[in-house]
Parts: structure tokens; C-alpha cells; sequence
């Protein structure tokens, strides 16, 4: 816009230009941003907001945005990142800040060398509980049973039943869980990994029939005093997943109980997963419902015992 105004008394004119300047975004402030300066500035807001590890966070954020590979992300470190994709990949590092776990922002978790796909309507398969497969793998191949028969129960997004499923070909592999909503997701999964195996919605061991020379299961265990102390992301997950009860043993003692019932008396194990605060509880519970069984505690990586191993000779 430019405005002429009279300046001197001596009659003398001067033009006076006043020009409207355009509002620059924070980004085009920044030209020379590079995908390594953007990870970097996505790390610091992710660390502010307390998530310890934000650098590999943040770094996952922008290749799930991206949709790129770790290879594609470390080839382009120095590049500038594509402009439009931004908007998405702050939806997503917002999301992030808010404490949602990072899983279930991005869609996947991995799970024995397998990406499954995962919401907020099943728990979050961990390393840990990679555990258990590798148990049954071992317990199956020992025993030389060739055609084994197990049960997953408390299937959740199907990550350990899929697994044995993928591992064993000629196993016949069946899955449970009470949420009609996380046995969705469990299907999804078996879908995209191509994986055979048949799954029923009900109580614990209530939908199945027959004898089982594995049973293994990944239940609600967390003591109901400790569900509001949790991490703020472990809090997003469901807590039918979550609650173990009073004691941590609420769907443990059923639990026991059908195993019991329905694994074969000779050559065959079941593999629970349980939280180290009541493993004295669960041992003591094992040791009463199976009196003719081999039972052991078994630790993580960590050294925490995570995993209740029941075999039979």
C-alpha cells in the first residue's frame, strides 16, 4: 500500500511507502531445516513432555509420518523434509506428547520378528513375553511332538498365538479372549501374516474342547492397588488386560484351574506369564493345582521372574 503525504512547508513532496508484510510461519523461518534438525527439535518436545526415550521416538514418528524405512530415514538425515507431510507427522508427535504410546500412534508393534498391528483395544506385546514362544518352541522340539495342539489364551492382538501358528506349520493352534473388540485385531493380524489358526470369543478356557499338549497364556496380572501408579502409557492400554484383582491372582485361579483340566497328563506344558511381585503366590498356586507337574519361575532378560512354567513328562 503507498500513501503520498505533503512533508515540507517549502512545498516539497516525498513519497512514503508502508508495505504490508506477509506472516512467516515458524517454518519458513527455518529454510535450511534438515530431517536431522527436525528429528532433534522433535526430540526436545518429547522429552519435555517426559518420555525418556524421545530421540528413538522421535525418529519412529517421522519415518511412520514419512512412511519410510530406517535405510530411507539415514539417507536423508541432510535433507529437507518433505513439506507435505508436516501436518501429519505433528498430529502424530502431538499425539505423542500426550502420553499415547507410540504403538498405538503408528499402528505396529513388533513382536518376534513380526510387525502386528495394534490399537487401543489390545495390550502392547512386549519383548518380554517373546518368552513364552521361545519356551513352547523348545518344550515341542524336545518332546518331539510333531503335530502339537495349543491353546493361546488371552489372545489379545494374537501375537503369541500367531507366532507358534508361523513357527509350528503343522500345529494346530487355538486362541481365546473375552474382548470381541481385541479378537478383531487378532484377526487382522492373522490375515496380514498369513498365519493359520482358530479363534473363539469367550472366558478364558471355557470356548474350547479336547486336551492340549500346550496351554499359554498372557492374562490380566497387575495388582489393583498398583493400576493408578502405572506409566502414564501403560495406563492407555485396556485394563481388562491389565487388572489382575486384589491380589494380582483374580484370572490366574480360573485360569490354573482349566488348565488343569485340559492339558494332557503326559509330555506337555503350560507357559503363563505373571508379574514378579506375586511370583511367590503364583509358584505356591502352581505348586497346589499341579502336584504331579514340574514347576519353575522363569526370568526375563532383565532378571525379573516373569513366566510360570507347569511340564509334564
Amino acid at each position: 500500500m503507498t500513501q503520498i503525504k505533503p512533508t515540507s512547508s517549502s512545498g516539497s513532496r516525498r513519497t512514503t511507502r508502508q508495505v504490508s508484510r506477509p506472516r512467516l510461519s515458524r517454518r519458513s523461518l527455518m529454510p535450511e531445516e534438515t530431517v536431522s534438525s527436525l528429528i532433534q527439535s522433535i526430540t526436545v518436545r518429547l522429552g519435555a513432555a517426559g518420555i525418556e526415550d524421545a530421540g528413538i521416538d522421535a525418529r519412529f514418528l517421522v519415518r511412520s509420518a514419512f512412511g519410510w524405512s530406517a535405510a530411507d530415514q539415514l539417507g536423508q538425515l541432510l535433507d529437507q523434509p518433505p513439506s507435505d507431510q508436516l501436518d501429519h507427522l505433528e498430529s502424530l508427535v502431538a499425539r505423542r506428547t500426550t502420553r499415547e504410546p507410540l504403538q498405538y500412534i503408528t499402528g505396529r508393534a513388533e513382536f518376534y520378528r513380526r510387525q502386528f498391528i495394534v490399537n487401543e483395544n489390545v495390550l502392547i506385546p512386549r519383548p518380554e513375553t517373546e518368552q513364552i514362544v521361545v519356551q513352547v518352541l523348545a518344550f515341542v522340539r524336545e518332546a518331539g511332538i510333531d503335530n502339537p495342539r495349543i491353546a493361546d489364551i488371552c489372545t489379545g492382538s494374537g501375537a503369541i498365538a500367531i507366532s507358534l501358528a508361523l513357527e509350528l506349520p503343522a500345529a494346530e493352534v487355538h486362541a481365546t479372549d473375552i474382548s470381541s473388540a481385541a479378537l478383531t485385531v487378532a484377526q487382522q493380524n492373522t490375515d496380514a501374516l498369513a498365519a493359520e489358526l482358530d479363534m473363539y470369543e469367550g472366558n478364558l478356557l471355557e470356548p474350547l474342547t479336547g486336551e492340549f499338549d500346550v496351554i499359554v497364556s498372557n492374562p490380566p496380572y497387575i495388582l489393583s492397588g498398583a493400576m493408578p501408579s502405572l506409566q502414564a502409557e501403560v495406563s492407555r492400554e485396556p485394563s481388562l488386560a491389565l487388572d489382575g484383582g486384589n491380589d494380582g491372582l483374580d484370572v490366574v485361579r480360573p485360569l490354573f484351574e482349566g488348565i488343569a483340566t485340559m492339558l494332557k497328563p503326559t509330555r506337555s506344558a503350560a507357559y503363563v506369564e505373571i508379574d514378579p511381585p506375586v511370583a511367590d503366590d503364583v509358584l505356591q498356586l502352581a505348586l497346589d493345582t499341579f502336584p504331579q507337574a514340574g514347576i519353575a519361575l522363569l526370568t526375563d532378560l532383565d532378571g525379573l521372574t516373569r513366566c510360570v512354567s507347569i511340564e509334564y513328562a
